[in-house]
């Protein structure tokens, strides 16, 4: 008879240490043409996920717009299929497509069950090779994304993200071109063809989930069937950052209700040696919902219903950034409490308790985005993207959880000194005092 364990539950048992996280390289083979594809196996899976990847995101283009459009309007007919035809077909197999696009990549992912690849493939296949761009169907999508820019240039929030962008990286950058309203008549078919032809001719493949010697084959049937390019197209001859000078701009937008806050900087890049401390640091002050500004700008203070910081990287920039939408007569105290917190990690050490929450919160984000071969696919794309070692995320992850509060405090000094920060108002500025 098995003895019954009576366990004491009026003494709180030891917290775990921390696990590390086990990640593997996902394989790499090289289909027939040189084209690259990696696989992240997962035998439990019915359903594969493919990404298809090209160095074809904003900064690439030389018409604003230009890379956008092409990535939206890739399933809107090709040489064989018109696009209610491709809508049909992915339809009829229960499968669906995702369109990224960022400022260095854009691309398709597919999801869809594995027995249906035989038919799913040679569709994407003609997705990036035949796409032909109908006059119709652009003139649709230009009216229709016109409309859009009016609606959203009422709001101050889409205002101060195209302000600060320009604002951080310069508007005459390739990072920090902002489409305007007379750059939607400007597209044509023929720009679209000529960028697609550019720059939607080298790729690489990342397929996860089941990945069975019959997917492979037929990966390689199609993909690895297509002529790459003979030689590399020119990089655009524009720097990727041209930061403005000036250090805080003001956009009045009258009546409005709220005021648009952003406060930030250019900074370090993911392989810098810091990266792992202001990463974790910048969670402490706005990445989760306990954060302190959450605490004092929303929960303590009522001026917004949520704020956040943020570090985003790009293949060739990284900026920490503040954001947040208050009432209008709250715009001034909204930016000295902003300031205020950025300044306390400053001067004062993180507390060993909130420091343990914010690494335990950091802890199981991670454990969360890295489980399943999908969220690793994604991962492993992102980190292809920046040109850095999967690795890092593993190695990032345990430095973290070993910075104590004077690691924290040294960090705070260098990255997040307000008066380093460059700051956006879009609203009511005339409430300024």
């Amino acid at each position: 008879m098995n003895k019954i364990i009576n366990p004491d539950r009026t003494t709180m048992p030891k917290p775990a240490d921390f696990e590390m996280l086990r990640l593997s390289t996902p394989e790499k083979i090289t289909l027939d043409n040189g084209t690259s594809a990696y696989l992240i196996h997962d035998k439990n899976q019915e359903v594969t996920r493919l990404d298809l990847v090209f160095d074809a995101g904003t900064s690439f283009q030389d018409q604003k717009l230009q890379a956008s459009a092409v990535n939206d309007l890739l399933a809107e007919g090709t040489r064989h299929y018109s696009s209610f035809q491709i809508a049909e077909i992915l339809d009829f197999h229960g499968a669906y497509t995702d369109y990224f696009l960022t400022k260095d990549t854009a691309g398709i992912t597919l999801f869809g069950l594995t027995k249906y690849y035989d038919r799913l493939l040679p569709l994407m296949g003609e997705l990036i090779m035949e796409a032909v761009f109908p006059e119709e169907e652009l003139a649709i999508y230009t009216d229709r994304k016109r409309q859009e820019y009016q609606v959203n240039i009422q709001k101050v929030s889409f205002l101060a993200s195209q302000a600060f962008n320009k604002l951080l990286f310069g508007e005459k950058s390739a990072y920090g071109q902002i489409a305007e309203a007379k750059d939607f008549g400007k597209l044509t078919r023929n720009s679209l063809l000529d960028f697609y032809q550019r720059r939607y001719r080298d790729f690489y493949v990342i397929v996860s989930g089941k990945v069975d010697k019959t997917v492979l084959q037929i990966l390689n049937r199609i993909m690895g069937a297509f002529p790459k390019p003979t030689q590399q197209p020119e990089a655009l001859n524009r720097d990727f950052v041209l930061p403005e000078a000036k250090h805080s701009l003001f956009i009045e937008k009258e009546n409005a209700l709220q005021s648009a806050l952003r406060t930030g900087a250019l900074s370090i890049a993911h392989l810098h040696p810091d990266f792992p401390g202001l990463n974790l640091l910048n969670t402490v002050l706005g990445g989760y919902f306990g954060s302190r500004l959450m605490s004092s700008v929303r929960e303590e203070k009522g001026y917004t219903y949520g704020i956040f910081s943020m570090l985003k990287n790009y293949r060739h920039a990284s900026i920490f950034g503040i954001a947040t939408e208050v009432n209008a007569r709250h715009t001034s105290a909204a930016l000295q409490e902003i300031k205020f917190q950025m300044r306390r990690l400053c001067e004062e050490k993180v507390g060993e308790d909130e420091l343990k929450t914010v690494k335990n919160y950091v802890y199981g984000s991670y454990l969360r985005n890295f489980d399943g071969a999908f969220q690793l696919a994604e991962r492993y794309r992102n980190s292809a993207e920046l040109k850095i070692p999967f690795s890092f995320y593993k190695e990032s992850l345990e430095q973290m959880m070993k910075l104590t509060p004077d690691d924290l405090l040294v960090l705070a000094g260098k990255y997040l000194n307000p008066d380093n920060m460059k700051t956006l108002v879009v609203g009511n500025v005339s409430e300024l005092t």
